[in-house]
């Protein structure tokens, strides 16, 4: 009879060792495959993010700056990976790169070839806290106009780093598309306002992200699969099949909704930060030029040099402002509330876009003589302005421009030595005969106030012979050209009240004989205008001879150089036409000689006197009194600490409210553990706060991490269990729900006090990050069902140790609840 073999007792050690070391084989196969993998899809997604910041630079700096960020953030966070180098020495080698390549990838205009130079390191350094603020204040594009491409560039470097380390390191690599979401967002925030970066890239990329997601998240469970059953599960079946699937859902939904997005567009106005940024400088905050008309008139400045100006087409208009708000007082620049289009300047960093301009490209230079203002004078439609004169670098910062309104203006002004070059296109105008035809345009223009009664009647009465809309218009501006006499109220000059507000205006169109200058005859024809439905604005500035109708002749040829004096000033109007756009008209009479007025003098008609009693005289109390009302919607001058706390403030409010979105899960977790603390320690019998504080402890240990068995008794549910306290808190609460007498008030105080020093110790020796863990962890908030079976005396279909039901036997105080 032969002898049963003998199991070898090392076997299963031998069979565990051996299924280690093949694991760890494995891992090792496969870590550079992650690594390989993760990294390209990171790239993918960063590369898909960086469309949206297209618009704000449209340049191949851009490009460049883009794979130098990528490639050295990746370089970081493998180096990281393959190192295992904790996270605050990954972050200090992020900040070297970005100190070795930022320079000539982001400020390559300060670079010294491939490595960085002092000026440059400066710059880069600002660019990071003072970039933003520049971004959203200036025209775009911006190409690679000083430091401006420094915030995409450490945008793109921090989303690299932190994307590859997340792929190649965490748990849960899917997590990595998560900041090249943010990059994608932060793109379309300091973007323009109208929507340049397509839907369908952003569906693509959410695409990507959700199809990566659900690839990792199925090899994930398949290595789990892999792993407890002890063998290989297939790949098709267990991660392909499942990825096809879901992707192709993902694929679905995204033409639904790209489908969407394309078909029914958002109808209101789209808001991003430049639209909300506070204006660096705002057009409320001067006098409108049309104000000091009268000025350029005077007897010591008509004849005083203003402008030279070189290459200025024949019968050229050179241009300091155009103003489009009317308020019954003055014609100014910006709207009523800075709102409008009018009233946002920004920076030109490289060129304005005129691609939509049909005339004629011009190139003119200028030299400020004796002009002086914050105003720059342009020429046309401007596209690129280069300052030459000393302070050139201060003036080209201090630049600002309207393209609604092809307004430019310089922070500080201008003045004599001012020398600049304009490239531009002088617009093509109509013909009469064509204006006749002319129909209203759809510009946006500010509504005009406190107009008076005399435009209408004006209109009325010179347009009554005519139907279509630009035959009324030129009929009420010849009406100007015929009936008007010019007239500056200066030296031997007819008297002629200077200003355009309301009154003026009334005045100029019901005189017997119709006395002004172009700055009255402007504005009265910019309200006629708008009377007949023209958008319409007054526009200021220099032309030969100054609308007179009298050629000094010291104008040159196109081509040659004109000095523009004071009297060459002039004002006409520019009226927004369907067919053409913004054309410009003169609605200025010829200068000619004032007839003069019939003195008619009535005779006076005698009437009896009649007695009228004073109006009684009431005392109205100080406090009670309106305050006197201004003639000017001038705003008030904020201070400057509360100018720079409203630019702060939506900065502020955005990063409290993302922080809170963060944190109020969490939050709720801590609101929820403490109400139901409360409802345990005031249940309505003692029995019941003595079975609270021991579902309190125990909920404690759960959150702590002490694995407590379901189907555990009290004093098996402390074995093992950190902290001080936790036997003696089994026994009490045993003995005081499964002891023959009765519990009081004080046993159930005792026990929540005991409670709460066994819950203090948990938490001895455990860090800040520790204690938050197990503050906001879910394991004790989990349902807790009884295990199928489960037959212990008080547990049936419970769950929480309350005592025997009603007729079942009360135990003893030495027994214990666990045993059968």
């Amino acid at each position: 009879m032969s002898a049963a073999p003998v199991a070898d007792p090392t076997a299963p050690e031998r069979a565990r060792r051996t299924t280690r070391r093949s694991d760890r084989r494995d891992a090792r196969r496969a870590a550079p495959l992650r690594l390989a993998g993760s990294t390209l899809v990171v790239w993918l997604l960063l590369a898909v993010a960086s469309t949206s910041w297209w618009p704000v630079y449209r340049d191949q700096a851009m490009v460049a700056a883009a794979v130098t960020a990528i490639v050295a953030g990746t370089l970081v966070a493998l180096l990281g990976a393959v190192l295992r180098l904790p996270a605050a020495v990954v972050a200090v080698a992020g900040v070297a790169a970005f100190t070795l390549t930022g320079v000539p990838a982001a400020v390559p205009d300060r670079a010294a070839g491939l490595l960085p130079t002092g000026p440059g390191l400066l710059d880069l350094f600002a660019g990071v806290a003072l970039g933003w603020k520049q971004l959203v204040t200036i025209s775009l594009p911006v190409g690679s106009y000083e430091a401006l491409l420094v915030p995409y560039f450490v945008t793109l470097l921090v989303a690299a780093v932190t994307s590859v380390s997340v792929a190649t390191r965490a748990s849960r690599p899917e997590l990595a598309s998560i900041p090249a979401l943010v990059l994608f967002a932060v793109g379309v925030v300091v973007g323009p306002s109208r929507l340049d970066t397509s839907v369908l890239t952003a569906v693509v990329l959410v695409g990507i992200a959700l199809v990566w997601a659900l690839t990792v998240r199925h090899a994930r469970r398949a290595v789990a699969v892999a792993t407890t059953i002890g063998t290989r599960v297939p790949l098709v079946r267990s991660v392909v099949r499942p990825a096809l699937v879901g992707t192709g859902t993902i694929v679905a939904a995204a033409v639904v909704a790209t489908g969407l997005g394309l078909v029914a567009p958002p109808t209101v106005g789209r808001t991003v930060a430049r639209t909300d940024v506070v204006k660096p400088f705002d057009p409320r905050d001067h006098v409108s030029p049309l104000s000091g008309f009268r000025a350029y008139e005077e007897q010591t400045a008509a004849d005083t040099p203003q402008l030279r100006v070189t290459g200025l087409p024949e019968n050229g208009f050179v241009r300091i402002a155009t103003l489009d708000t009317y308020d019954g007082v003055v014609y100014r620049v910006g709207g009523a509330d800075g709102a409008s289009a009018s009233g946002t300047f920004e920076r030109v960093p490289t060129s304005v876009d005129v691609r939509g301009v049909d005339g004629t490209a011009v190139r003119v230079g200028v030299t400020v003589e004796g002009y002086s203002g914050v105003w720059l004078p342009t020429v046309g439609d401007l596209e690129r302005v280069e300052f030459t004169g000393r302070g050139a670098e201060s003036e080209r910062g201090s630049f600002f421009y309207n393209a609604s309104t092809q307004t430019g203006a310089v922070v500080g002004g201008v003045g004599d030595g001012t020398s600049y070059d304009l490239t531009a296109v002088v617009p093509d105008q109509p013909t009469q005969e064509q204006l006749a035809a002319a129909r209203p345009g759809s510009a946006s223009v500010p509504a005009t106030r406190d107009v008076p009664e005399a435009v209408r009647d004006t209109v009325e009465s010179t347009t009554r012979g005519e139907t279509a809309a630009g035959a009324k218009l030129l009929a009420a501006l010849q009406s100007l050209k015929r009936n008007g006499y010019v007239s500056h109220g200066v030296g031997d000059d007819r008297m002629s009240r200077s200003g355009h507000g309301a009154d003026r205006i009334q005045e100029l169109l019901t005189a017997p004989l119709m006395i002004g200058d172009q700055e009255q005859y402007a504005a009265a024809a910019a309200l006629m205008a708008d009377e007949l439905g023209f958008p319409a604005r007054v526009v200021m500035g220099f032309s030969a001879g100054g609308d007179s109708g009298v050629d000094r002749g010291d104008a040159g040829t196109s081509g040659g150089t004109t000095t523009f004096r004071g009297s060459d000033v002039t004002a006409r109007i520019e009226v927004d036409t369907a067919q053409w756009g913004w054309v410009m008209l003169d609605p200025n009479p010829t200068v000619r000689e004032i007839p003069d007025e019939q003195q008619q003098t009535p005779q006076p008609v005698t009437r009896p006197e009649t007695v009228v009693p004073p109006p009684p005289v009431t005392q109205q109390d100080q406090d009670q009194q309106a305050p006197p009302q201004t003639d000017r919607n001038t705003p008030p001058v904020q201070p400057l600490w509360l100018q720079i706390l409203l630019a702060a403030l939506p900065w502020v409010l955005g990063v409290l409210g993302l922080a809170a979105l963060v944190l109020l899960p969490f939050a709720v977790i801590v609101l929820v553990k403490r109400a139901r603390r409360r409802r345990r320690r005031r249940a309505p019998t003692p029995r019941g706060r003595v079975v609270g504080a021991w579902d309190e402890y125990r909920d404690a240990l759960l959150d702590r991490g002490h694995d407590v068995s379901r189907s555990a008794t009290r004093r098996e549910a402390v074995v093992g269990a950190p902290g001080d306290g936790g036997t003696g808190l089994a026994a009490l609460a045993d003995r005081a729900v499964f002891g023959p007498s009765d519990v009081d008030e004080s046993v159930a105080d005792r026990m929540w006090s005991a409670t709460d020093d066994a819950i203090g110790s948990l938490r001895t020796g455990r860090n800040r990050r520790e204690r938050f863990r197990t503050a906001v962890s879910l394991r004790s908030l989990r349902g807790r069902r009884p295990p199928r079976g489960r037959t212990r005396q008080g547990a049936r279909g419970r769950g929480d140790y309350d005592g025997p039901r009603p007729g079942e036997r009360r135990a003893g105080p030495s027994e214990d609840r666990g045993t059968p």
